[in-house]
């Protein structure tokens, strides 16, 4: 599935209606995912996307060529000049030294600026993902699928946008700690709750805004509207209030 395809599909089943291209939302969603990094490989020159932080100065090969390497750091030898002190071999081993970036490795396909990707299949700007697919923006992804712009996005978790720290979880917008739940919405520290918009610290409810419980028709009325609203937001500006800021008491 093309990424853009995979986020469309998304908003529409979490928000009721599409909101607008992916590219319009990357800024949103990768307000709180770990930045990565465009470096240029040592052996060929090429862009190596790579995560995390690394002293000034390092250098970088690609992924795909790791046996090139391999065959230089092989040919190269040490001399006694090199081991005669601690800081000769610091230099030396200095020399050798590299890192690697455009790690994809096992079987994997269609993945576009993203690092550290095991066994995984559309997957864009997002590093640290293993067995999942339609990944993007993300950092630190397990055996999850349709998930954008999220952290610590844990087993079998699906259909999720702006999301951190959620586990065994689907059909998630802007949710933070949540837990064996679905189809809730600006939720925080939710455990075995369906169906729960602008709530937090709840355990085994459902059909509960704002924390207060109400009756199933009442609560697809306003769940309907409320959601209108973000979409509406979401496709007009790219981006919406976060679960973040508004724990946080932001303007």
């Amino acid at each position: 599935m093309d990424i853009d395809k995979g986020w469309k599909s998304t908003c529409k089943i979490l928000l009721g209606s599409e909101a607008g291209p992916l590219a319009k939302s990357e800024k949103y969603l990768l307000r709180y995912v770990e930045p990565y990094s465009m470096e240029k490989s040592l052996i060929s020159g090429k862009d190596v996307v790579v995560s995390g932080e690394y002293e000034k100065g390092s250098r970088f090969i690609s992924g795909d060529e790791i046996m090139q390497y391999d065959a230089i750091a092989a040919r190269a030898k040490l001399s006694i000049n090199d081991i005669k002190d601690i800081d000769s071999l610091v230099r030396a081993a200095g020399e050798m030294a590299i890192y690697s970036g455009n790690d994809v490795l096992g079987k994997s396909s269609n993945i576009t600026l993203s690092n550290k990707v095991l066994d995984s299949n559309t997957v864009y700007k997002s590093h640290e993902v293993i067995f999942s697919k339609n990944i993007a923006c993300c950092h630190i992804v397990k055996y999850s699928e349709h998930c954008y712009g999220g952290v610590s996005v844990g087993k079998h978790a699906q259909f999720t946008i702006h999301s951190f720290e959620i586990y065994e979880s689907s059909r998630l917008f802007e949710c933070v700690r949540v837990y064996h739940s679905t189809d809730c919405a600006y939720g925080v520290n939710l455990d075995n709750c369906h169906d729960c918009l602008f709530s937090f610290n709840l355990r085994s409810k459902s059909k509960c805004i704002g924390n207060l419980q109400l009756e199933p028709a009442k609560y697809a009325t306003l769940k309907a509207k409320l959601l209108s609203e973000v979409a509406g937001e979401l496709g007009k500006r790219g981006s919406v209030p976060t679960v973040v800021e508004i724990v946080g008491g932001a303007k």
